[in-house]
């Protein structure tokens, strides 16, 4: 049957998860406990000013330019290809009080390896938990509590068992279904994740401007589109109801997360 609606869910994002007792401690130790290596792989990676030029300045310059709008000249008569330079030296000269800042925070004192940078860890506990629980788990949610956006990844991919996942989720139509090109759904899921967690983060900073929920649903649908196996419709953002979906929709003051298979 054409245009045949096999998988239809929503999944209500919810407005805070509470960060579970024991995560900012094991978020914490993490951290403290491989302080020494961090720091190793900071002087690995950016080693001197040529390196931090490479991989912090140009690519960071790289993405601020093209926001600036090229007829754009400042009250000091500075276009858009003078400021993009100007944000790059200020980068580049920012090299060494960068890494003195860091090699005091990972510096040994009175005995203690990378004590300011242990301190810093534990202080900012309760920050950390506070980011955590309104942004990052309103997508993840975590094993505790029951996961969140994983159970959409589980049914657009048919895993076993996936039906029964339903944390949050209203079920309009169809069971889990597997729309991606064989091999290619381990893959998917990974990749959707980190994109999901993504843009919700990104809606949530933009106070849920509808501009910002169609880009970030443009991207989500160009990802599954790329796993898509060709027996199911393409996904299309701001589809109609024989469309297949994968996009945040917002309705005040509810946000969730729509995905729909559709056969072809």
């Amino acid at each position: 049957m054409a245009d045949e609606i096999l998988m239809d869910i929503v999944l209500t994002i919810p407005s805070v998860v509470e960060v579970a007792g024991d995560m900012p401690e094991r978020w914490s130790d993490g951290l403290t406990v491989n302080a020494a290596r961090i720091n190793d792989r900071r002087l690995a990676k950016v080693p001197d000013s040529g390196a931090f030029n490479t991989k912090v300045a140009t690519p960071s310059s790289a993405g601020f330019t093209p926001m600036i709008d090229a007829s754009f000249v400042s009250k000091r008569g500075l276009n858009a290809a003078n400021i993009g330079r100007k944000q790059y030296k200020n980068l580049s000269n920012s090299f060494d009080k960068w890494n003195d800042k860091l090699d005091q925070s990972f510096a040994t004192i009175d005995g203690i390896v990378a004590k300011r940078f242990k301190d810093q860890v534990v202080n900012n506990k309760g920050a950390w938990a506070s980011g955590m629980q309104t942004t990052t788990l309103r997508a993840t949610g975590d094993r505790i509590r029951g996961l969140l956006a994983p159970q959409i990844l589980s049914w657009m991919t048919a895993e076993n068992g996936a039906s029964a996942l339903t944390n949050g989720i209203t079920v309009v139509a169809g069971a889990p279904t597997d729309f991606t090109t064989t091999g290619l759904a381990r893959a998917f899921k990974a990749a959707a994740m980190q994109k999901i967690t993504g843009a919700l983060i990104t809606i949530l900073n933009a106070d849920f401007l509808a501009a910002e929920i169609t880009a970030q649903n443009d991207i989500l649908v160009a990802l599954a589109n790329g796993f898509e196996d060709a027996a199911f419709k393409p996904f299309v953002e701001g589809g109609g109801a024989t469309d297949s979906l994968l996009q945040f929709e917002y309705a005040d003051p509810t946000l969730t997360l729509h995905a729909r298979i559709v056969q072809v």
